[in-house]
């Protein structure tokens, strides 16, 4: 068989009429009626850390019922939290590019630190020090409540102490951590397909199948939330 030119399928394709495949009274008809458009401040969105969260939960649509559905997932979860972390720092310990960034002395650590990658263990002093804050951040994302700004700005300052500045009391004596935005949203995108996959995972009696998608749906937006908020201190928008 001849293959057939590219004008052919090209004129072919022009000359369709879609109109012709829809019903009489429907071919200019948009199914979806118009929205009322929300005016939205881009300075805002930069500078207001509620505004920004706003207009963020407005739009993937984050309220009450993940929040829910979050502290009740959080019981049947919280067991393998130290598992998840533990996996994560080893999918980090993968790549040199992820594992060099623990060779950096921060968060108040005093203890001794290998000056060398090779040296550099998952049982090192350090290793198990960083895996308290980060158990502690898994927890928080379940069991948050997230009407409160202060919520936000727990997880706004998660974002910012990645970037060498200094957004805890407790860290202004220690040297900056400077963590890329790619290995960030990486490690939040490993954290949230581990999450999800244990929930699916769940017994029936323990959260039923509705309750599943609704908890998967949660955790999705949770995280991109928290990313976000680590994406807006890299990148000025």
């Amino acid at each position: 068989m001849s293959p057939v030119p590219v004008e052919t399928i090209t004129t072919d394709i022009a000359s369709v009429d879609i109109s012709d495949q829809l019903p009489e009274g429907q071919r200019t008809s948009c199914p979806v009626s118009n929205p009322t458009t929300q005016e939205i401040s881009p300075e805002l969105l930069r500078t207001s850390l509620p505004d920004r969260i706003n207009y963020i939960k407005d739009f993937i649509m984050f309220g009450t019922p993940d929040q829910e559905i979050l502290h009740k997932v959080a019981p049947l979860v919280n067991d393998m939290i130290p598992q998840v972390v533990d996996d994560l720092y080893a999918k980090l310990f993968e790549f040199d590019v992820t594992k060099q960034i623990f060779l950096k002395r921060n968060e108040g650590f005093d203890g001794p630190i290998p000056s060398k990658l090779e040296d550099l263990t998952l049982d090192s002093a350090q290793l198990v020090y960083r895996k308290i804050f980060m158990k502690s951040w898994a927890r928080r994302v379940l069991t948050s409540d997230y009407s409160s700004g202060k919520t936000w700005a727990y997880m706004d300052k998660v974002g910012i102490m990645h970037t060498g500045v200094k957004s805890f009391r407790h860290r202004n004596h220690v040297a900056p951590l400077v963590v890329p935005y790619r290995d960030c949203a990486l490690s939040l995108g490993w954290v949230q397909t581990v999450l999800q996959t244990a929930i699916l995972k769940l017994d029936s009696d323990e959260l039923s199948n509705e309750e599943k998608i609704a908890a998967i749906g949660a955790v999705s937006k949770v995280i991109w939330i928290q990313n976000d908020l680590f994406a807006r201190h890299y990148i000025d928008e």
